[in-house]
């Protein structure tokens, strides 16, 4: 008897789950939805330190020399001492990880790690177009105003500051998956 209420049970939560999950199709256009979180501004080293060929591609690290950090419910600097370990692939694909932390106005460190992806897309209007996509996380202190970042996925763009070659610097633009 209690293994006939059990696959009954489960029968009825099966049926109530499909018929949940029909409502809503999957490949909707609005599946995913975000919520801006910050901008920083990050200060790289121009020299950049080349490894040369590895066994896994073309390897290269940029220093990180510091930033600013500005978003709705975060405010601070990019300390200096991280890096962007970069690896040219086969493919002519550049994937990036950067590691390095911030400092909030209030006086809190949270690690950064961001893994991004480069690859050239010339279009007709923009022949130096390049897709450039990254997936964020984060390490914030637990008890902190920012222990929320401990617990999404965040997806950011990477782009080249205004003026690279005089002030070179990065611009990243963060989003949390909600």
């Amino acid at each position: 008897m209690k293994t006939l209420t059990l696959l009954l049970t489960l029968v009825l939560a099966m049926t109530s789950f499909n018929a949940l999950s029909a409502e809503k199709n999957p490949n909707r256009d609005n599946r995913l939805e975000t919520r801006f979180v910050y901008e920083s501004r990050v200060t790289i080293d121009p020299n950049r330190a080349t490894v040369g060929q590895s066994k896994y591609g073309e390897r290269g690290i940029v220093w990180i020399t510091g930033g600013d950090v500005k978003g709705p419910k975060i405010k601070g600097s990019v300390l200096p001492g991280g890096g962007d370990w970069q690896l040219g692939r086969p493919d002519g694909v550049l994937d990036l990880t950067a590691r390095y932390a911030l400092k909030t106005d209030d006086g809190h460190i949270i690690v950064v790690t961001n893994k991004a992806l480069i690859d050239r897309r010339p279009t007709k209007e923009n022949p130096e177009n390049d897709y450039v996509r990254s997936v964020l996380s984060f390490e914030a202190p637990i008890g902190s105003p920012y222990e929320w970042m401990n617990k999404s996925v965040f997806l950011g763009t990477v782009e080249r500051g205004p003026n690279f070659k005089e002030d070179p610097a990065v611009i990243i633009r963060v989003w949390e998956v909600l």
